[in-house]
């Protein structure tokens, strides 16, 4: 096997899992971005002069709680693929899933309702058309950070317990495989003294 490539897996028992966990926190962004769309939809009151009222109902109520806890556990997800826990990758796709299932609740009810409106940021909309369609995009965005996090975290979890299998199995003396590395690196840059120095190395 090659040494640089064990020296490669190696490294892994002594850095983080930090893509996944970082694309699993950007994914976190991108549902709070939902977030502050879906929260701050008003509605026409029907008496003349009168402002527009908050949009309240009893499925926005449970949103609210579905939205927190989801970002609650994306940011424990984080943490655990972060230190190689296969266990996560399974909730990472179970949230990737709920973020899909949620596009065809309020985004879509949003397209179907261009009473609804506000200010986004910077941008005032007279309908909802482009708010619901940036709802949309946003849990798109969370959820190919979700499935990427979750394959890339497992093809790193599997990569180091293959990596530790190997070490406790006897299959990779690692001790050997630093020390020949070092004798490598040796000859090559000091090729005049390298018979004496690997020597001294042994």
């Amino acid at each position: 096997m090659d040494n640089t490539k064990i020296l490669q897996d190696d490294l892994l028992r002594y850095k983080k899992n930090s893509l996944p966990a970082n694309l699993t926190l950007l994914g976190l962004v991108f549902d709070m971005l939902y977030f502050c769309i879906l929260y701050a939809f008003t509605q026409p009151n029907l008496t003349e002069g009168s402002q527009p009222t908050w949009f309240v109902s009893i499925l926005i109520g449970f949103s609210v709680i579905l939205t927190l806890v989801t970002m609650l556990v994306m940011f424990l997800a984080s943490e655990g693929i972060k230190g190689y826990k296969k266990g996560y990758v399974i909730v990472l796709f179970v949230l990737a899933a709920i973020q899909f299932a949620r596009i065809f609740v309020y985004p879509i009810y949003v397209l179907q309702h261009p009473e609804f409106t506000r200010t986004y940021f910077w941008i005032r909309t007279d309908t909802s058309t482009f708010l619901g369609i940036m709802m949309i995009v946003w849990l798109c965005l969370s959820i190919a950070c979700l499935i990427a996090a979750g394959i890339i975290g497992y093809k790193n979890c599997l990569r180091l317990e293959k990596h530790m299998s190997d070490i406790e199995s006897g299959k990779i003396d690692i001790d050997l495989v630093f020390k020949s590395d070092k004798e490598a690196i040796i000859a090559k840059e000091s090729p005049e003294v390298a018979d004496v120095t690997l020597e001294e190395v042994k």
